[in-house]
């Protein structure tokens, strides 16, 4: 193993203990061992130091943050803490499968020009397709849902300076779709490498920030697409364009999922109403109004569903 590690994962955590526990033991069978993991504890009462501890691997590096900062805030504190020339951000919750570093670090030794090494969805093109996308077009290749339609940052290596270049991952006061920024961000400095393939997903539990805090999904699609829409970009046309269909995907999939999850696993009228308000208030949105008739579309099958019994 080489002095200094080739990549970094970066964890934020908050009282989770458990959660961590089982992410971290998974991150430890990775079949390439040359890498780092940054703990950023937002919790006062250090919860995950003993977990850290527990596991007694000198390749787990425990920071607490002091005070909670919040979770952008804190992941880039991880960000800050790596050592390395490469970093992956994941949550303490999301697995990644043990054969992701091997393989992106083949590929990066064979193409290091890039900014971010990543496995996406990818539409019309074939399972282990790898693409090589230059700076120019990135933004647009996997913002476009028509392009990508599904992309976790726990799914990809970015080279630490450039991740910094663009200054870390955007907080416009919400987490919700900062990561998918930040990606974006990242690969404009100098492109990068996709493989049409997920190395890693999403874990649903009632913990969950996407479940609560419903107030941060406004602040989240406003900010979004504040950054997209006024980046200095080849075509500022282009990147608000996708940035608004990126955001009609995403909106439209939470708000129904959210509704889906309190109609039939954890059934809540009161937060049912609350999710319908905030959706009403997105959809005032200048750049959200045009998605107004496909939501109440959506909302008429889910309410037919509904009704017979066929929401599972």
């Amino acid at each position: 193993m080489a002095d200094k590690a080739w990549v970094s994962f970066c964890i934020s955590t908050y009282k989770r203990p458990e959660l961590l526990t089982q992410q971290l033991t998974l991150l430890l069978t990775q079949t390439f061992k040359d890498f780092n993991i940054i703990i950023s504890d937002n919790d006062p009462d250090a919860s995950a130091k003993i977990v850290c501890e527990s596991l007694n691997d000198q390749r787990i590096k425990y920071y607490n943050n002091g005070d909670n900062l919040g979770m952008i805030k804190s992941f880039n504190k991880s960000i800050e803490r790596a050592e390395t020339d490469y970093i992956v951000m994941v949550t303490d919750d999301d697995p990644i499968e043990p054969e992701f570093l091997s393989y992106f670090y083949n590929i990066y030794k064979q193409h290091p020009q890039y900014s971010i090494y990543c496995g996406f969805a990818r539409k019309n093109k074939r399972p282990l397709k790898i693409e090589y996308i230059n700076k120019k077009n990135f933004i647009q290749e996997i913002i476009d849902p028509a392009k990508t339609y599904d992309l976790l940052w726990s799914s990809s290596v970015i080279k630490k300076i450039d991740a910094i270049s663009v200054g870390l991952i955007p907080d416009y006061g919400s987490p919700h779709l900062a990561d998918h920024a930040f990606l974006a961000l990242a690969g404009n400095v100098n492109g990068g490498v996709i493989v049409n393939k997920m190395f890693s997903s999403i874990t649903s539990h009632n913990t969950n920030f996407s479940k609560s805090h419903f107030e941060s999904y406004l602040s989240g699609c406003k900010g979004f697409y504040q950054i997209f829409s006024g980046l200095n970009y080849s075509s500022k046309k282009i990147a608000s364009n996708v940035a608004s269909k990126h955001l009609q995907k995403w909106f439209i999939g939470c708000v129904f999922n959210l509704k889906k999850y309190y109609t039939i696993k954890k059934p809540d009228s009161n937060l049912v109403m609350q999710i319908n308000e905030f959706a009403d208030t997105i959809l005032k949105l200048d750049f959200m109004k045009k998605f107004k008739f496909r939501f109440k579309a959506k909302e008429f099958i889910f309410q037919i569903k509904k009704k017979s019994g066929l929401l599972s």
